[in-house]
Protein backbone atom coordinates (compact mmCIF):
# COMPACT_ATOMS: atom_id res chain seq x y z
CA UNK A 1 0.00 0.00 0.00
CA UNK A 2 1.58 3.37 -0.96
CA UNK A 3 -0.28 5.27 1.59
CA UNK A 4 -2.67 5.02 4.54
CA UNK A 5 -5.24 6.77 6.81
CA UNK A 6 -3.17 5.77 9.61
CA UNK A 7 -0.09 7.22 7.40
CA UNK A 8 -1.97 10.38 7.70
CA UNK A 9 -3.09 10.68 11.19
CA UNK A 10 0.31 9.49 12.32
CA UNK A 11 2.00 12.35 10.40
CA UNK A 12 -0.77 15.12 11.55
CA UNK A 13 0.19 13.78 15.37
CA UNK A 14 3.36 15.00 14.77
CA UNK A 15 2.59 18.10 14.08
CA UNK A 16 4.74 20.02 16.27
CA UNK A 17 4.29 22.31 18.72
CA UNK A 18 3.89 25.80 17.70
CA UNK A 19 6.79 28.54 18.82
CA UNK A 20 5.97 30.67 21.40
CA UNK A 21 5.94 34.00 19.22
CA UNK A 22 3.67 32.50 17.13
CA UNK A 23 0.98 31.50 19.72
CA UNK A 24 1.11 35.16 20.80
CA UNK A 25 0.86 36.15 17.81
CA UNK A 26 -2.56 34.09 17.22
CA UNK A 27 -3.82 35.40 20.96
CA UNK A 28 -3.42 39.32 20.34
CA UNK A 29 -4.76 38.65 16.67
CA UNK A 30 -8.16 36.82 18.77
CA UNK A 31 -8.60 39.59 20.79
CA UNK A 32 -7.80 41.95 17.72
CA UNK A 33 -5.07 43.61 18.36
CA UNK A 34 -3.14 43.92 14.88
CA UNK A 35 -0.21 46.00 16.51
CA UNK A 36 0.41 43.81 19.45
CA UNK A 37 0.35 40.76 16.97
CA UNK A 38 2.68 42.60 14.31
CA UNK A 39 5.12 42.90 17.49
CA UNK A 40 4.90 39.49 18.33
CA UNK A 41 5.36 38.60 14.82
CA UNK A 42 8.17 40.48 14.51
CA UNK A 43 10.07 38.47 16.97
CA UNK A 44 9.93 35.25 14.85
CA UNK A 45 12.19 35.65 11.73
CA UNK A 46 10.56 32.59 10.26
CA UNK A 47 7.06 33.64 10.75
CA UNK A 48 8.17 37.45 9.40
CA UNK A 49 9.68 36.54 6.38
CA UNK A 50 6.47 33.96 5.44
CA UNK A 51 4.21 37.81 5.94
CA UNK A 52 6.38 39.26 3.99
CA UNK A 53 6.56 36.84 1.22
CA UNK A 54 2.86 36.65 1.30
CA UNK A 55 2.25 40.74 1.57
CA UNK A 56 4.85 41.18 -1.17
CA UNK A 57 3.38 38.76 -3.96
CA UNK A 58 2.03 39.53 -6.93
CA UNK A 59 -1.47 38.95 -5.79
CA UNK A 60 -1.76 41.55 -2.97
CA UNK A 61 -0.54 44.62 -6.06
CA UNK A 62 1.21 47.00 -4.03
CA UNK A 63 2.84 49.22 -5.82
CA UNK A 64 6.13 49.32 -2.98
CA UNK A 65 7.86 46.52 -0.96
CA UNK A 66 6.30 46.14 2.55
CA UNK A 67 9.28 45.83 4.97
CA UNK A 68 7.61 46.86 8.20
CA UNK A 69 5.39 44.42 10.09
CA UNK A 70 2.79 46.54 11.45
CA UNK A 71 2.37 47.80 8.07
CA UNK A 72 2.00 44.46 6.96
CA UNK A 73 -0.39 43.63 9.42
CA UNK A 74 -2.22 46.70 8.74
CA UNK A 75 -2.29 45.99 4.93
CA UNK A 76 -3.77 42.48 5.83
CA UNK A 77 -6.45 43.44 8.18
CA UNK A 78 -7.56 41.25 11.18
CA UNK A 79 -9.00 37.95 8.90
CA UNK A 80 -6.46 38.23 6.20
CA UNK A 81 -3.55 38.01 9.06
CA UNK A 82 -5.14 35.50 10.80
CA UNK A 83 -5.14 33.28 7.85
CA UNK A 84 -1.78 34.10 6.88
CA UNK A 85 -0.19 32.88 10.61
CA UNK A 86 -2.68 30.03 10.48
CA UNK A 87 -1.41 29.50 6.87
CA UNK A 88 2.48 29.71 8.46
CA UNK A 89 1.29 27.06 11.15
CA UNK A 90 0.03 24.34 8.76
CA UNK A 91 3.29 25.05 6.67
CA UNK A 92 5.46 23.81 9.62
CA UNK A 93 4.73 20.80 8.13
CA UNK A 94 5.83 21.73 4.92
CA UNK A 95 9.10 18.81 3.71
CA UNK A 96 12.14 20.27 3.66
CA UNK A 97 12.60 19.36 0.08
CA UNK A 98 9.67 19.14 -2.20
CA UNK A 99 9.64 15.08 -3.88
CA UNK A 100 6.37 15.57 -6.08
CA UNK A 101 5.52 18.94 -6.87
CA UNK A 102 9.00 20.25 -7.69
CA UNK A 103 7.39 22.61 -10.15
CA UNK A 104 4.90 24.20 -7.80
CA UNK A 105 5.52 27.50 -6.50
CA UNK A 106 4.10 26.81 -2.90
CA UNK A 107 3.92 30.45 -2.09
CA UNK A 108 2.32 31.84 -5.18
CA UNK A 109 -0.17 29.53 -4.91
CA UNK A 110 -0.63 29.98 -1.18
CA UNK A 111 -0.74 33.80 -1.87
CA UNK A 112 -3.05 33.24 -4.57
CA UNK A 113 -5.60 31.53 -3.23
CA UNK A 114 -5.77 33.67 0.08
CA UNK A 115 -5.88 36.95 -1.57
CA UNK A 116 -8.75 35.66 -4.73
CA UNK A 117 -10.59 33.30 -2.36
CA UNK A 118 -11.24 36.48 0.06
CA UNK A 119 -12.55 38.20 -3.04
CA UNK A 120 -15.04 35.56 -4.19
CA UNK A 121 -16.59 35.25 -0.54
CA UNK A 122 -16.81 39.05 -0.72
CA UNK A 123 -18.32 39.21 -4.42
CA UNK A 124 -21.04 36.02 -4.40
CA UNK A 125 -21.64 36.99 -0.33
CA UNK A 126 -20.97 39.54 2.13
CA UNK A 127 -17.54 40.53 4.08
CA UNK A 128 -19.28 39.01 7.37
CA UNK A 129 -19.17 35.29 5.61
CA UNK A 130 -15.53 35.85 4.69
CA UNK A 131 -14.83 36.78 8.22
CA UNK A 132 -16.28 34.01 9.57
CA UNK A 133 -14.75 31.24 7.17
CA UNK A 134 -11.27 32.68 7.18
CA UNK A 135 -9.51 30.29 8.72
CA UNK A 136 -10.51 27.71 5.76
CA UNK A 137 -9.18 29.87 3.47
CA UNK A 138 -6.11 29.48 5.25
CA UNK A 139 -6.26 25.87 5.64
CA UNK A 140 -6.88 24.75 2.02
CA UNK A 141 -3.65 25.02 -0.01
CA UNK A 142 -1.27 24.47 2.90
CA UNK A 143 -2.61 20.62 3.22
CA UNK A 144 -0.30 20.51 -0.12
CA UNK A 145 2.61 21.19 2.24
CA UNK A 146 1.64 17.65 4.20
CA UNK A 147 0.32 15.91 1.23
CA UNK A 148 3.81 16.13 -0.32
CA UNK A 149 5.30 14.99 2.23
CA UNK A 150 3.47 12.05 2.52
CA UNK A 151 3.60 11.03 -1.00
CA UNK A 152 7.29 12.24 -1.34
CA UNK A 153 8.03 9.35 1.29
CA UNK A 154 7.15 6.48 -1.38
CA UNK A 155 7.93 8.49 -4.27
CA UNK A 156 9.50 5.46 -6.40
CA UNK A 157 6.47 3.31 -5.66
CA UNK A 158 4.22 5.92 -6.51
CA UNK A 159 6.17 7.26 -9.97
CA UNK A 160 5.70 3.04 -11.45
CA UNK A 161 1.97 3.33 -10.10
CA UNK A 162 1.85 7.02 -11.94
CA UNK A 163 3.15 5.07 -15.39
CA UNK A 164 1.26 1.70 -15.40
CA UNK A 165 -2.38 2.82 -14.47
CA UNK A 166 -4.71 5.64 -15.34
CA UNK A 167 -4.56 6.72 -11.67
CA UNK A 168 -3.44 10.39 -10.69
CA UNK A 169 -2.09 11.92 -7.43
CA UNK A 170 -5.58 13.23 -6.26
CA UNK A 171 -7.15 9.17 -7.15
CA UNK A 172 -4.15 7.85 -5.13
CA UNK A 173 -5.12 9.70 -2.08
CA UNK A 174 -8.94 9.14 -2.43
CA UNK A 175 -8.24 5.52 -3.34
CA UNK A 176 -5.23 4.44 -0.51
CA UNK A 177 -6.88 6.70 2.21
CA UNK A 178 -10.83 7.19 1.43
CA UNK A 179 -9.93 11.05 1.74
CA UNK A 180 -9.69 13.80 -0.91
CA UNK A 181 -7.66 16.87 -0.48
CA UNK A 182 -10.59 18.77 1.12
CA UNK A 183 -11.44 15.77 3.73
CA UNK A 184 -7.51 16.00 4.79
CA UNK A 185 -7.42 19.71 5.39
CA UNK A 186 -10.54 19.05 7.62
CA UNK A 187 -8.03 16.84 10.14
CA UNK A 188 -5.80 19.32 9.83
CA UNK A 189 -8.51 21.90 11.04
CA UNK A 190 -9.32 19.77 13.43
CA UNK A 191 -6.07 19.22 15.07
CA UNK A 192 -5.89 23.04 15.38
CA UNK A 193 -8.97 23.11 16.89
CA UNK A 194 -10.98 25.07 14.30
CA UNK A 195 -14.41 26.04 15.13
CA UNK A 196 -17.12 23.30 13.52
CA UNK A 197 -18.49 25.67 10.90
CA UNK A 198 -14.91 25.95 9.40
CA UNK A 199 -14.33 22.33 9.77
CA UNK A 200 -17.42 21.90 7.78
CA UNK A 201 -16.95 24.02 5.15
CA UNK A 202 -13.88 22.60 4.54
CA UNK A 203 -15.13 19.15 3.79
CA UNK A 204 -18.03 20.48 1.36
CA UNK A 205 -15.48 22.53 -0.81
CA UNK A 206 -15.25 19.17 -2.68
CA UNK A 207 -18.72 20.15 -4.08
CA UNK A 208 -19.76 16.49 -5.17
CA UNK A 209 -22.89 17.07 -3.70
CA UNK A 210 -24.12 20.97 -3.87
CA UNK A 211 -27.32 20.22 -2.29
CA UNK A 212 -27.29 22.98 0.77
CA UNK A 213 -30.18 24.79 2.64
CA UNK A 214 -28.08 27.36 4.06
CA UNK A 215 -27.98 29.64 0.66
CA UNK A 216 -24.85 31.53 2.31
CA UNK A 217 -23.01 28.62 2.98
CA UNK A 218 -23.86 27.02 -0.53
CA UNK A 219 -22.80 30.04 -1.75
CA UNK A 220 -18.88 29.97 -0.43
CA UNK A 221 -18.38 26.22 -0.96
CA UNK A 222 -19.09 27.07 -4.46
CA UNK A 223 -17.41 30.19 -4.84
CA UNK A 224 -13.85 28.46 -3.35
CA UNK A 225 -14.75 25.20 -5.27
CA UNK A 226 -14.87 27.53 -8.66
CA UNK A 227 -11.74 29.29 -7.31
CA UNK A 228 -9.66 26.30 -6.33
CA UNK A 229 -10.09 24.75 -9.74
CA UNK A 230 -9.79 27.92 -11.69
CA UNK A 231 -6.31 28.32 -9.97
CA UNK A 232 -4.87 24.47 -10.21
CA UNK A 233 -6.44 24.63 -14.26
CA UNK A 234 -3.57 27.80 -14.68
CA UNK A 235 -0.36 25.93 -16.46
CA UNK A 236 2.13 27.22 -13.58
CA UNK A 237 -0.23 25.08 -10.59
CA UNK A 238 -1.64 22.80 -12.92
CA UNK A 239 0.55 19.80 -10.71
CA UNK A 240 -2.15 20.94 -8.40
CA UNK A 241 -5.51 19.48 -11.01
CA UNK A 242 -6.03 15.90 -10.02
CA UNK A 243 -7.10 17.00 -6.57
CA UNK A 244 -10.22 18.41 -7.21
CA UNK A 245 -13.29 16.88 -9.41
CA UNK A 246 -15.22 20.58 -11.24
CA UNK A 247 -18.90 20.23 -10.81
CA UNK A 248 -20.21 22.82 -13.40
CA UNK A 249 -23.04 23.21 -10.71
CA UNK A 250 -21.40 25.66 -9.18
CA UNK A 251 -21.24 28.04 -12.05
CA UNK A 252 -25.16 28.96 -11.14
CA UNK A 253 -24.72 28.74 -7.68
CA UNK A 254 -21.65 31.12 -7.57
CA UNK A 255 -22.98 33.01 -10.62
CA UNK A 256 -20.91 36.60 -10.06
CA UNK A 257 -17.63 34.91 -9.30
CA UNK A 258 -18.27 32.69 -12.78
CA UNK A 259 -18.88 36.22 -14.06
CA UNK A 260 -15.93 37.91 -12.63
CA UNK A 261 -13.70 35.09 -13.86
CA UNK A 262 -14.92 35.09 -17.72
CA UNK A 263 -14.46 39.21 -17.83
CA UNK A 264 -10.94 38.80 -16.33
CA UNK A 265 -9.79 36.38 -19.53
Amino acid sequence: MIISKNDIINKIQQIPPLPQAVKQTIDYLKVGDLQKAADAANSDIVLKKKIETIVNSAYFGFSKKLTDIRVMFSAMGLEMAKSVVLSYMVSLLAPKEWKIFTKLSFSDFQSAFLANAKEAIITETNEENYKKYADSVALIPATICLIDELLGDKKTQLELLLETTQLDYGKILKRFTGMSLFELAALVAKKWELDDDNIQLIKLVECQDCEIKDENLKKVVASLHLEFFYLVSKPHFFELNSFIEFNPDVINIASKNYERKINEE
